[in-house]
């Protein structure tokens, strides 16, 4: 009777929160979407495999460069904020560091200075957008976008007659940050995996993590409890654009140059992860680590669909629809939480 009882409360204490925290549904997701594409991969017998070490080390590769603005999406939005200007605001942090390395013949590390600073002015901005003039974050982020667009196709065109180009460079650091390895495992992936570690732990241990989630999930608490949610609000927008930022130098160091086209099919994906992963699309609840297997999700998916051989377009399609079932989700899940 004893040792039912011993095995009773360790069950209460420790597997029961385990299994009912979101991360474990999408690890559990995760793992039957490998299962699936393995088989299937098998059954159509072509000599295709998707259980293998390179499969794996793509998609770790292929989560590099998302998972910054995934980070940065996500801490906006449990806050209750949304950054449509992310990967534009990259994009042009990439055409910045381009220009700095090879027109202006700057070193790479002040490039990258540069090029972050750049970003945060934008991230400042939408702050001010959003802060002082009241204009809803996806209404003020999406005009600070199209300014990032139009800044980096000016940028691009100087000493070029007025016409907007790719910048292209050679630069050894520059080539490490995006290419090199430490070991066997590739350097992006230990920066992402370093970042995920430090933001986890900043948004779900630290004071201001529990000041974010208090800001987006009840507004007027956090204002009787005395947090300056304006100066929260401000640091996450400039976060946000500078892990934009980021995410447009792994991007630039691993194409050798600064491309007018970066970034545009990852507008979508940093929020997508954030929100498959849990984090709540109207505030106040999710961490760093559901995001994380939200971005394995999502590229386990592609590149799964590319081996078995599905038209890229059904895979967009299919990636909309997942989105799709987590808004759906998160929206019941608010809807309890409200009426509770």
């Amino acid at each position: 009777m004893e040792k039912k009882e011993r095995l009773k409360a360790f069950y209460d204490k420790y597997l029961s929160p385990l299994l009912r925290h979101k991360v474990f549904s999408l690890a559990l997701l995760l793992i039957a979407m490998v299962i699936m594409f393995t088989v299937w991969a098998e059954l159509q017998g072509r000599g295709n495999h998707f259980f293998k070490a390179t499969t794996l080390r793509n998609i770790l590769n292929s989560l590099v460069v998302s998972s910054f603005l995934a980070i940065g999406a996500g801490s906006l939005l449990i806050a209750g904020h949304i950054d449509l200007s992310q990967s534009a605001v990259g994009a042009f942090g990439g055409i910045m560091l381009a220009t700095a390395v090879a027109r202006w013949n700057l070193p790479w590390f002040a490039g990258i200075v540069i090029s972050l600073l750049l970003c945060a002015v934008f991230g400042a901005l939408n702050g001010v957008l959003v802060n002082k003039y009241r204009f809803p974050s996806f209404i003020g982020t999406l005009a600070m976008a199209s300014m990032a667009k139009g800044l980096m196709f000016l940028f691009s065109s100087i000493g070029n007659n007025g016409l907007a180009t790719n910048i292209v460079f050679q630069n050894d650091p520059l080539s490490f940050i995006g290419m090199g390895r430490i070991g066997p495992v590739p350097f992006g992936v230990i920066v992402m995996l370093l970042f995920f570690l430090a933001y986890g732990l900043l948004i779900s241990k630290a004071k201001f993590g529990m000041k974010v989630s208090l800001i987006g999930g009840n507004p007027i608490a956090a204002h009787l409890a005395g947090i300056n949610s304006t100066v929260i609000t401000y640091l996450l927008f400039m976060n946000s654009a500078v892990l934009g930022g980021v995410a447009g130098i792994f991007n630039t160091a691993r194409l050798g140059q600064g491309a007018l086209v970066a970034l545009q099919t990852s507008q979508f994906t940093g929020i997508t992860a954030a929100i498959l992963g849990g984090i709540s699309f109207g505030g106040g609840a999710g961490g760093m680590g559901g995001a994380f297997i939200g971005l394995l999700i999502l590229n386990t998916f592609q590149i799964g669909m590319g081996v078995v051989g599905v038209n890229p377009d059904w895979v967009n399609v299919f990636t909309g629809l997942l989105l799709l079932i987590a808004l759906c989700v998160d929206f019941v899940a608010q809807r309890r939480v409200s009426k509770a």
